[in-house]
């Protein structure tokens, strides 16, 4: 709905709010009122829907009236009111709410609050203490050994003529203190309510030894005096407020405040400096203009309080038409600074909240399917069905679940024994005959399948007892070593939040891509991963757990790598053998039915048979019977496979023909969402000085530096542009090769995803994208095609399938994982390595020919044959013959420059040897995706980009050295692209949040560099004039991805005709926001000769 400062005819001021960077301040009022006024026909959703303040319980003397099942109603006297509660039975809980709708409504103020600091004031006989800890402009004014010469004087404007509310933030150790107050010279006096009667004073005597009531002398402490009494402090004969007659010179007495007529008369606080309180508001007349208010102590009264600030606010004037339901919460919105934390914010509040935050989670409607879907997916149900989750769902609100005779679970909500069995022993579990169904099922996760092989075959600790010398531990623990490094996945070593695989990853290649089905775990199938776990599980199989062949475990300290069934060099083996008398065939059955719960197929039993009939003994052929078994679709999936009788198409050899010179695209990816306007920041700005409005826009205040860049930890560069509101910018420090190789080096300014060009009035209805999720922008970003012309692909994968197409010799290769950024539509698959390199693959094979029988195994299959395996086989058959393709040369090719030992410097290192195999693969054009995480700062962003750009530095400053050494300088193009930018407006942990905008750059020794192209904001507050700035410094891009990519893509050889294909939304920008080859390059490379 219309809310204060949402459009300009309904701005803050006109609804008497005060104009903040991020909204509007308002007055509120806060209203109670009844909602059911009887309960005729009124239902348990009626009350759920309407109501949401919770009661402890009924009301004392209420009478409960039973409406419905799971719905009760305590009324006292039989009426429907305020003091009604409605006890509500749902989901295993019991909830008590009261009948009432709270509603807060906002009012305007004459004057929005103003604070006015002690230490501004004009002060007299009172010294100035520092406190940067609590005082909120760092100092206080003491007036503790003060008299009544000390006093404070505030000079202020009031915007009209009227009634205002004062207050006093004060701290206050000892007893109450009155302070009088002066406003333009005249003393402002309380107006009492209900006073006591005077009394004459009880003259009792010094150290009395019983209670002291009202006007009784002397005391020295409040606990000297009654309850609610106060002993009052002077140093001369003055007024005692409530009391009369003749007093003692030197005596204290005991008050009652309530008496106290004075401006303001504090409570005590806890502290004189670290405890603050706000007084009693005190309405006061100012007039239009200069206003003078003065406090001080009163004539006969000593030791005065600490004084922080006076705050002034007018009086409501008018109501907003903008209320909203009140929203309940424990935990107050004043800071707690009692000692003891027993103030407005408390710990015992932070748990109750806490508890009720997780409740509205764990009761939330979508957590049941979410869960269900989740953990189905973990139990090999990839794609469950509709009636599967539903069944799974019911169980869970119910808290049971029945099979047969059997019930299981609580009965309470949330039973997990209920959705466990839901989900094991429903039909779509059981049922074999679902089996046939090609989409049931999933490819099983890396870790599952060591761990079905090590327990199937009976893996067992097992140190030889033959070796010499001292005797050794024998106790081990399988010690699976780096194990997510090697396979993509191990116990406890997520490589992000979002885990080692998205639940809704559809693979980019396969039956599954034109199905639209889920496969989570082909995430992680990819070549590295894909040699790794065969290397491993082959090393298993013949040497035991150890560190031979690129097994999983480290070396134990004795003997060599044998296959002979002696497994001397091992932490333990396997030691299951099958049935002793079967024949070869009997054997292989009963291994695959431990391996593949009897799901492998007829011919490839038979080929495993025929491959291992040559080994000399039982125990070689088993051994060789496991490996087999192993690398099949049915060991890796849970599908049954059935062969179509042909091979599977290998990777064509490239025609290298074409007279094309070389060229390299590297899309380096910052993965996390880089806080870019620390990449490259306002430098040198007039008339308007952006950098003063970025440090202010990035935290910077007189107490703190914000997140933001300052000059002196920037490295200039001219803008070179005359539409930038700034002629030159700054690069951070610590990313000094960007400075050096300025001139080929370029900068987009304020860029981002877009499908069109779009401002704060219409991108919610225009993009119709998850804006600020990782996981969305990410997968958006790599496709650039919001409207999914081309399903499934990304911007790399089109890109090379035009080249392709034109006959341009493309490769794409990834050196972090399987992307999207990379498929396209005409099947040429990616190259996926991992910054460690190429492991050799099964060296030394138990049989001669054997990667010849695993392509066997794995050869084309039928239409009506399980999807996840034909998914695996057809990855694992291109994970080997890319292997091949690559091993020799990529060992061969050595770098003459020492990169840096990092994760991106070896990757960028790998590119330069893959870059100096290309005449061998036969490539002109090679597109790389390369990419360097830990950009998500919610926390110390300065001190995380400071460690980030100092590795990124590093690695472009080598990887350029060595592309200049390979002559190749001149014929790659560096783009760096992130999923978002960040909130420019720091968050309470000194970082920042996801946002959209965002400054990107892009270099290469073609690039025509030197210069900050887009346009980089001169505004990043939210305002009605400012157009594409969001709350908390989120900036609309300006400049979409497609800016940089289609210059980009006309140098790499796309023709004008094939750009929608490559860039399907470009077509949806005017041409002076997309940039062309000439804009971005220089003149284009000689054709090779």
């Amino acid at each position: 709905g219309s809310y204060p400062g949402d459009s300009e005819a309904n701005s803050c001021e006109n609804n008497g709010c005060k104009s903040l960077t991020d909204g509007c301040l308002c007055k509120t009022n806060v209203e109670e009122s009844v909602v059911f006024t009887n309960i005729v026909n009124i239902s348990k959703e009626d009350v759920m829907s309407q109501l949401s303040m919770g009661a402890p319980g009924p009301q004392d003397g209420s009478v409960p009236t039973n409406i419905s099942n799971g719905l009760t109603v305590h009324m006292v006297g039989g009426n429907v009111d305020s003091n009604t509660v409605f006890e509500v039975q749902d989901k295993g809980r019991t909830l008590y709410l009261k009948n009432v709708l709270s509603t807060v409504s906002l009012e305007g103020w004459a004057m929005p609050p103003q604070i006015y600091e002690a230490e501004d004031a004009i002060i007299s006989n009172a010294p100035v203490m520092n406190n940067s800890a609590s005082a909120t402009g760092g100092l206080y004014v003491y007036t503790y050994d003060g008299d009544s010469s000390s006093s404070i004087e505030w000079n202020l404007n009031a915007t009209i003529s009227g009634t205002y509310s004062i207050t006093l933030r004060y701290a206050l150790d000892e007893s109450p203190r009155p302070v009088s107050v002066f406003v333009n010279e005249q003393e402002i006096l309380r107006q009492l309510e209900n006073p006591n009667p005077t009394v004459p004073f009880n003259n009792i005597g010094s150290n009395p030894s019983g209670i002291l009531q009202r006007c009784d002398g002397d005391c020295d402490s409040d606990d000297e005096c009654g309850y609610g009494l106060h002993c009052m402090h002077k140093s001369d004969p003055v007024h005692v407020p409530g009391c009369n007659d003749t007093q003692t010179d030197g005596w204290d007495y005991c008050v009652d405040i309530n008496d106290f007529d004075y401006g303001f008369t504090l409570l005590t606080s806890g502290g004189w400096d670290d405890d603050w309180y706000y007084s009693e508001p005190l309405q006061v007349n100012l007039t239009a203009g200069p206003n003078k208010i003065r406090v001080q102590i009163p004539p006969g009264h000593n030791a005065g309080p600490s004084i922080d600030h006076l705050k002034v606010e007018g009086l409501p004037m008018f109501t907003s038409p903008s209320s909203f339901r009140n929203p309940p919460h424990f935990m107050g919105i004043i800071p707690d600074y009692s000692p003891f934390g027993l103030g407005e914010q408390n710990l015992r509040d932070a748990q109750y909240e806490t508890d009720a935050v997780l409740d509205h989670y764990f009761y939330q409607d979508n957590i049941a399917p979410f869960l269900c879907t989740r953990i189905m997916q973990r139990l090999s149900f990839s794609n469950p069905s509709p009636r599967y989750v539903a069944g799974c769902v019911a169980a869970f609100r119910t808290g049971i679940y029945t099979s047969g005779s059997e019930t299981f679970g609580s009965g309470k909500y949330g039973s997990l024994e209920a959705l466990v069995a839901s989900i094991i022993l429903d039909s779509e579990a059981t049922d074999g005959a679902i089996s046939s169904d090609p989409g049931y099922g999933s490819i099983r996760e890396p870790m599952l399948k060591v761990m079905h092989l090590m327990r199937s075959m009976d893996y067992q600790t097992s140190i030889p007892t033959t070796l010499d010398g001292a005797p050794m531990q024998t106790t081990y623990n399988a010690k699976l070593w780096k194990i997510d490094e090697k396979i993509g996945q191990g116990p406890y070593e997520f490589p992000t939040v979002f885990s080692f695989f998205l639940p809704e990853y559809v693979p980019d290649s396969g039956p599954n891509l034109p199905a639209k089905l889920a496969s989570p775990e082909s995430m992680i199938v990819t070549m590295p991963n894909t040699i790794n776990l065969l290397n491993g599980m082959f090393s298993l199989i013949k040497y035991g757990l150890s560190d031979c062949n690129s097994g999983f475990s480290t070396y134990p300290g004795h003997s060599g790598c044998s296959d002979n069934g002696l497994y001397l060099r091992s932490y333990g083996h396997l030691f299951y053998k099958p049935t002793t008398n079967a024949t070869d065939y009997g054997k292989a059955a009963e291994l695959a039915l431990l391996l593949t719960a009897g799901r492998l197929n007829e011919d490839n039993l038979n080929t495993i048979v025929d491959a291992c009939s040559s080994e000399p003994d039982d125990e070689s052929k088993t051994r060789c019977m496991q490996q087999l078994i192993i690398t099949t679709g049915e060991f890796h999936s849970t599908n049954h496979v059935t062969h179509s009788g042909d091979n599977r198409n290998s990777r064509a050899v490239m025609d290298d023909s074409s007279s094309e010179p070389y060229k390299a695209l590297v899309y380096l990816y910052l993965e996390g969402g880089v806080d870019s306007y620390n990449m490259l920041a306002p430098y040198h700005c007039a008339p308007i000085d952006v950098h003063e409005r970025y440090l202010t826009i990035r935290g910077k205040t007189s107490k703190d530096d914000g997140i933001g860049l300052p000059l002196d930890q920037m490295l200039e560069i001219p803008s070179n542009n005359p539409n930038q509101p700034c002629t030159s910018f700054g690069i951070h420090e610590k990313l000094g090769v960007l400075k050096n190789l300025y001139q080929h080096t370029l900068f987009i300014a304020n860029a981002g995803l877009l499908s069109k060009p779009v401002t704060v009035a219409d991108y919610k209805a225009d993009m119709d994208v998850q804006l600020f999720s990782h996981n969305s922008m990410l997968l958006e970003t790599h496709k650039d095609d919001v409207e999914s012309e081309y399903l499934g692909t990304g911007v790399g994968g089109r890109l090379a399938d035009v080249l392709t197409e034109a006959g341009i010799a493309t490769s794409l290769f990834s050196i972090k994982g399987q992307q999207i950024f990379l498929s396209g539509e005409e099947g040429l698959a990616q190259y996926i390595l991992s910054s460690e390199g190429l492991e050799a693959f099964n060296e030394n094979p138990s049989i001669n020919n054997m990667t010849g029988v695993i392509m066997a195994l794995n050869n084309a299959t039928s239409a009506d044959s399980g999807y996840f395996a034909e998914t695996y086989s057809s990855k694992v058959s291109d994970s080997i013959s890319q292997y091949q393709l690559l091993k020799k040369e990529f060992d061969n090719a050595e770098t003459s420059v020492e990169f840096p030992d990092s994760d991106i410097a070896n990757q960028l290192k790998i590119v330069t040897q893959l870059m100096k195999s290309a005449s061998v693969r036969r490539s002109k054009r090679d597109i790389f995706y390369v990419s360097h995480v830990g950009y998500d700062d919610h926390r110390r962003v300065v001190d995380q980009l400071n460690k980030n750009f100092v590795e990124i530095n590093a690695a472009i400053e080598a990887f350029v050295d060595e592309l200049k050494a390979l002559q190749l300088w001149e014929s790659t193009v560096i783009l760096q692209f992130s999923e978002f930018g960040r909130t420019l407006s720091p968050n309470t942990g000194d970082g920042s949040d996801h946002g959209w905008g965002g400054n990107h750059f892009m270099l290469g020794g073609s690039v025509k560099g030197g210069a900050v192209l887009g346009q980089y904001p001169d505004d990043f507050e939210e305002s009605r004039s400012n157009n594409i700035a969001l709350r908390r410094g989120r900036l609309i891009p300006t400049t979409p991805w497609d800016a940089m990519l289609k210059g980009t893509a006309e140098w790499f050889g796309v023709g004008s005709s094939d750009m929608d294909k490559v860039l399907p939304m470009h077509k949806n920008f005017p041409p002076e926001l997309i940039y062309g080859k000439d804009d971005l390059f220089v003149n284009d490379l000689e054709p090779a000769s």
